[in-house]
Formats: structure tokens, sequence, C-alpha cells
């Protein structure tokens, strides 16, 4: 039999909010909530952060118990409850990883934001170019090959070609040559 359930004066304690019998209800109980968290788990770990989290939450909230099974049934209830919520979660999270694609590395992660970055630059400044110009490096941007930017510009293949050296002298120009470099290489490097 638990230490607090032999101790007359302990509930009043509890009930009082005193911290020594808070702590004389953790050391009785902690274990066993642990025990009963990770068999219904299987994680002893998630079953360890179950088991505090029903004492902090015990410690939060004003309760009165009136007598040891309420008590009881309160840790124990509270145990179950966090377990299942746990459970819940951590099904959705694993429906939510597992609709992600594959390759969801963080090498593949931050390389996906470094060309979004690339992108931005390189918008703002094909945006500074002539309208006809700009449309064709738009689509340059988008990964397009000449011949189709010409069938979804209507513009012929060497219209195309023109205006995309055009572009391409004109980003010279106005991008520093270690920017110019990386455009070029993110061209290359995307298609």
């Amino acid at each position: 039999m638990k230490q607090v359930e032999t101790n007359i004066s302990f509930l009043k304690q509890l009930n009082a909010r005193q911290h020594e019998a808070f702590k004389m209800l953790f050391k009785d109980y902690y274990q066993d909530l642990a025990y009963f968290s990770c068999k219904i788990l299987k994680d002893p770990v998630a079953a360890e952060d179950i088991a505090q989290d029903v004492f902090i939450r015990l410690w939060e909230k004003e309760n009165y118990f009136e007598n040891h099974l309420a008590l009881k049934s309160y840790l124990y209830l509270s145990a179950r409850n966090n377990c299942l919520n746990y459970l819940r979660h951590h099904q959705i999270v694993t429906e939510f990883e597992n609709k992600l694609p594959q390759d969801n590395s963080d090498e593949s992660t931050w390389n996906t934001i470094v060309e979004s970055e690339i992108i931005s630059i390189l918008s703002e400044y094909i945006n500074k170019l002539p309208p006809e110009c700009k449309k064709i490096m738009e689509f340059v941007l988008q990964g397009y090959n000449s011949s189709e930017i010409a069938s979804q510009t209507g513009a012929t293949a060497s219209t195309v070609r023109t205006q995309k050296q055009r572009g391409i002298s004109l980003l010279r120009k106005m991008m520093s040559p270690e920017l110019f470099t990386l455009f070029i290489a993110f061209f290359r490097f995307s298609k």
C-alpha cells in the first residue's frame, strides 16, 4: 500500500496544495503512471513525459479529492487520456509525414530554400528588363527551352533566341560578376 494511502492527513494537505504532499504523491505514483503509460504507448520516453504531464496538470489545476480512490482514479484516467491524445497526435503526424515527398532530408529542404532565394533575386533583375525581353526571360527562369517559349508566346523561335540573348546581355551589365556567374550556373544546373 502506498504511503499516501495510509496517511490520513495527506488528502487535506494535497487539497490545500501543500508542496510536501505533492512531492509525496509524485514519489509514490510517478513510476506506476510511467509504467501504465508505457503499456499503452509502447514507448518508455513518451510514457515518462505523460506521467510528468499528469503531475504538472495536477499541480496547475485546483482539484479537491474526497478520498484516495478519487485521487487514484484521477491520476490513472489522466494518464490514459494523455496517452490517447498522444497516440492521436502521433497518428496525425505520421499521416502528414507519409504525404510528404520521400526526399524530405535537411539537405533537400536547404536546397529548396536556396533555390527560392536565387529565383527571387533573379526575378528582381528580370523585372527591370524591357517588356518583351522580360516576358521571354520569365519563361527562361521557369525552366522552359526556346521552342517551348515560342509555342507559349506565339513568337518565332528566332525571336525567342534573340530576346533571350538580349536578356542575358542586359543582365550581365546589371549584375555583379559573381551574381551573373550564379545566374548562368543556376540555369545550366536547373535544366
